[in-house]
């Protein structure tokens, strides 16, 4: 006689500080990207100058993961080429190293520097 298994019923639960640091350590590699904005994408923010509280933005809706990210970037860069990197390269790290889906990566460029002001 086998013995009978009893299911595990747990939970795992990822922060979401843990979504943006893994965003952060990711666009951080890509090049083209100064730095993450410290300005927040919204137009009545950027209008008063009001600074971000947050320049990422990690949410898990149900199953799926739904990512916004405000960037600088630099010139020189084709900047279309450059968000989709993030986009993809978000997108799969969050996806290996958490197993969460991700539904969305928005990407808003606030603003593009010279590339000495990296």
């Amino acid at each position: 006689m086998q013995p009978k298994e009893n299911p595990i019923t747990s939970n795992i639960k990822i922060s979401e500080g843990v979504l943006e640091t893994i965003v952060k350590t990711v666009v951080g590699e890509i090049p083209g990207v100064a730095r993450l904005s410290t300005r927040s994408s919204s137009p009545i923010d950027r209008l008063f100058d009001r600074p971000s509280a947050h320049r990422v933005v990690g949410r898990v809706e149900g199953d799926a993961a739904a990512i916004d990210i405000s960037v600088v970037l630099s010139r020189g860069y084709k900047m279309k080429k450059v968000c989709s990197q993030i986009q993809e390269k978000v997108k799969e790290a969050i996806q290996d190293m958490t197993g969460i889906a991700v539904s969305r990566v928005n990407v808003y460029v606030v603003d593009i520097v010279a590339a000495s002001a990296e």
